[in-house]
């Protein structure tokens, strides 16, 4: 006898294949191309590659604008006469600089421009030479130097540098009456040492080399460090600038002694007038006689 169950399920498979065959092939869907949505998106990322590997690109590539730095050591007060000078302890390194940085430096093409500046701050084998350590110290390639020291505390404190302007004032004792003038203005400074020569350190005296133009600035100057009490200030004078001083102070303008003239930057101020002191005075020929 035949099992029920089994030919239940026989005759349900021979149904369901009959059902396939005359219904025919089993028809199925094609796959449309992707949206608009899913195009916009694979460029999205895309163009981010791309950029990501352009970044990549532009950090690894050798940097090409060239700054200068220094090849060997350069003390400050070095004046640089000429651009071979320049390139005798300068030379170039390719860098990428941002920001301040880049605003400071110095590119290689402005070496010529630093003709006639003066160096504030030492340099070391491998600095970058920044625009703020070179300074013009008043186109003076023609003058005299001269070096003289002088107490801190009558120098500003020893916080003068090379490549300031300073000027020099003199207090002067002489027939019992103590005057102060300026001696010469606007002078530039081209080294700020130790007596000794060495780097300024904290000894109580400062060593100062200074560019006069005029010769007649040279003679006052050289008159006043070896026989007067010498000062400097930090000078608001330029270059050209051709304003004189007042004329010397003294407490009491009468008093008898020599009154130099007011300096100026350039050369030595004009003609000051003496106080009159009512000698010499010729007797008035309205006034009459007795008799």
């Amino acid at each position: 006898m035949a099992d029920v169950g089994t030919m239940s399920a026989r005759g349900a498979s021979e149904d369901d294949a009959g059902s396939e065959s005359r219904s025919g092939p089993r028809v199925t869907r094609t796959r449309s191309l992707p949206g608009g949505r899913a195009v916009v998106g694979a460029l999205l990322i895309t163009a981010a590659a791309v950029a990501t590997f352009a970044a990549y690109l532009n950090a690894t590539a050798e940097p090409t604008t060239q700054y200068l730095v220094a090849t060997e050591a350069v003390e400050p007060g070095t004046r640089f006469a000429s651009a071979e000078e320049l390139r005798a302890v300068l030379g170039t390194a390719n860098l990428e600089l941002i920001g301040p940085m880049n605003d400071r430096a110095i590119p290689v093409e402005e070496l010529e421009q630093l003709v006639g500046r003066v160096l504030l701050a030492p340099l070391a084998p491998g600095d970058l030479v920044s625009r703020t350590t070179l300074v013009a110290d008043g186109g003076v390639p023609d003058a005299q130097t001269l070096s003289f020291s002088l107490p801190r505390t009558a120098a500003v404190a020893g916080t003068l540098r090379a490549g300031e302007r300073v000027d020099v004032l003199a207090t002067v004792s002489e027939g019992g009456d103590t005057y102060t003038a300026y001696v010469a203005r606007g002078v530039p400074l081209l080294s700020v040492g130790a007596p000794d020569g060495g780097p300024l350190g904290s000894g109580s005296e400062v060593l100062f080399t200074v560019a006069v133009a005029d010769l007649a600035d040279v003679q006052a100057l050289g008159h006043a460090i070896n026989t007067a009490d010498v000062f400097l200030t930090r000078s608001v004078a330029g270059p050209g600038d051709d304003v004189p001083a007042p004329g010397p102070f003294r407490v009491d303008p009468a008093a008898p002694g020599p009154l130099p003239e007011g300096a100026t930057s350039i050369t030595p101020g004009g003609e000051v007038d003496r106080p009159d002191d009512g000698a010499g005075d010729e007797p008035d020929e309205d006034v009459e006689g007795d008799g």
